[in-house]
């Protein structure tokens, strides 16, 4: 009986501590890391992806790309993130502004607190960095 116990004191102690090293080897996936807020190094432009497929786009004193509007606040937009041939993650960003529908198209990668966009448009490489706001506390997922 005392053998009984012993083993299955044993037997539990083996699977709790292979349990920690399971948790601990939790990947996060891309899908998971960009959520969460994102600014320019100057604040005048940002994203926000939310896990329902929301993306907020932040614009202060800019001027919009492509209808050269300038423009102050945020834009509900949605977004999406698909995966290429080549291993590479794009989002997909949908939003409509002044009445004119928007697609951008970015591969994007996350490394420590930095977003980095290459606009498939035209090459163009924009870095965000995770940005908290003060208001609501929302930051990027690191």
């Amino acid at each position: 009986m005392k053998s009984l116990k012993k083993l299955a004191v044993v037997l539990l102690a083996v699977v709790m501590v292979m349990s920690v090293f399971t948790a601990c080897d939790i990947k996060i996936t891309p899908e998971q890391k960009i959520l969460g807020a994102w600014r320019d190094s100057t604040g005048t432009m940002g994203y926000e992806f939310k896990e329902d497929g929301i993306c907020k786009i932040t614009y202060a004193d800019v001027v919009i790309p492509i209808i050269n509007y300038p423009y102050n606040g945020t834009i509900d937009g949605t977004y999406s993130i698909t995966k290429d041939e080549a291993d590479n993650y794009h989002v997909i960003i949908t939003y409509t502004i002044l009445s004119k529908s928007m697609n951008k198209d970015y591969i994007f990668t996350v490394k420590d607190s930095a977003l980095t966009l290459t606009d498939m448009a035209d090459s163009t490489v924009t870095t965000l960095i995770a940005y908290t706001d003060p208001a609501t506390q929302t930051t990027a997922a690191q």
